[in-house]
């Protein structure tokens, strides 16, 4: 079924299953009338020797065949959708016109609505439907007694008309359930989408401060590294952390303590942005950050710049024993693209240089090469 599948959807890109559903509907009819179209074509010319029939089952064939292409090359749906319909359209008015309803030839019509409906969707589905029985319609009601010898009734024209009718409304309300019931899918997938996200986000998102976390770090570090030295950059990691913390949260309370974290982490988030940087709460008052770059002495500057920056915000820190305001301190390390590292050394770097920054009086940054 998979390998009919295939074959009927013509390897075409669908955007939704509305689409691929019109697309193995036209192909299979398309294919179908047109192997029909070909048969009937040599009954007319050698059988029957009816060619003014035999020239329409030529024409009806060759706009199949060119429905076929429409799909395949220029992957249009709908113009394929409406070629196929008015094909069967002006085929099956002009056959009943030259047959004058003789072999059951209005039996044929029933397929217009439900094509038209299927291939089109709904609305000009129904246009086509409308317009045909419209044609179809005035032509029985002309030929009433003319047809079939005079066979042909008012009483068989309102068996036309009327299953005529519940059929085009039958077609009509089955795609707007189609419709509906794909909305409510689509709407359904959307949600699940929105809840993988959300719960993926929770994975590796800290709860308080919105920045990643440590379990995001850990999964960061081997492929950022690896980046830096596909691209023969320097990779600089830091740690920066909030000094004498535990004193403000002994004084202020623990939820001015939160208060103060998601500041802080507000303030890296803003400084530490571009695509390929990544920041961090590695847990408690400890944040992390990863920058990728060609100028470690630039990136150095900019990391340096968040002491400055934190103390700037004036969050009041009476219990600090290095400033009246919250401070922080930061241990950098930065690695050549050239040399073999990996995460732990990475880390112990940059552990080593924040252990500096503490031991020389906190609020302010040092780089690990100075602990060497």
């Amino acid at each position: 079924m998979n390998k009919w599948l295939k074959i009927l959807s013509l390897d075409i890109e669908y955007i939704d299953n509305v689409s691929f559903r019109r697309v193995l509907l036209i192909s299979s009819i398309s294919i179908l009338t047109m192997l029909v179209f070909i048969f009937f074509l040599f009954v007319n010319l050698f059988v029957v020797q009816n060619y003014s029939v035999a020239s329409l089952d030529f024409i009806a064939a060759t706009i199949s065949l060119r429905v076929l292409f429409v799909l395949k090359r220029d992957q249009n749906i709908p113009k394929a959708a409406k070629l196929a319909t008015i094909n069967l359209f002006l085929f099956f008015l002009t056959f009943i016109y030259i047959n004058g309803s003789s072999h059951f030839s209005l039996i044929w019509t029933i397929f217009l609505p439900v094509f038209a409906t299927l291939a089109n969707g709904k609305k000009i589905g129904f246009y086509f439907a409308f317009v045909f029985y419209t044609l179809l319609f005035t032509l029985a009601f002309l030929n009433v007694g003319i047809w079939s010898e005079g066979k042909w009734q008012y009483i068989d024209l309102m068996r036309l008309i009327a299953t005529s009718s519940i059929l085009t409304f039958a077609m009509y309300m089955n795609e707007q359930a189609l419709e509906e019931s794909d909305k409510k899918l689509e709407l359904v997938r959307e949600r699940e989408k929105k809840y993988i996200t959300d719960l993926r986000n929770k994975a590796i998102t800290d709860e308080l401060t919105n920045m990643y976390n440590r379990r995001y770090f850990y999964d960061m570090i081997p492929k950022l590294t690896a980046l830096a030295k596909r691209k023969q950059q320097y990779i600089t990691f830091f740690i920066l952390d909030i000094d004498y913390f535990k004193n403000y949260n002994d004084y202020y309370g623990h939820l001015k303590g939160d208060d103060a974290l998601i500041e802080v982490a507000k303030l890296i988030k803003q400084h530490i942005q571009r695509d390929d940087d990544f920041v961090f709460r590695l847990g408690g008052e400890e944040f992390a950050g990863i920058i990728i770059s060609d100028d470690k002495e630039k990136t150095h500057e900019h990391v340096m710049q968040l002491c400055n920056l934190i103390e700037s915000q004036k969050i009041e820190h009476i219990e600090s024993l290095v400033s009246e305001y919250i401070t922080a301190s930061i241990g950098i390390a930065t690695v050549a693209p050239s040399k073999e590292y990996d995460l732990d050394k990475l880390y112990n770097f940059a552990d080593q240089a924040l252990y500096c920054a503490k031991n020389n009086g906190r609020n302010r940054s040092e780089l690990s090469f100075r602990c060497a």
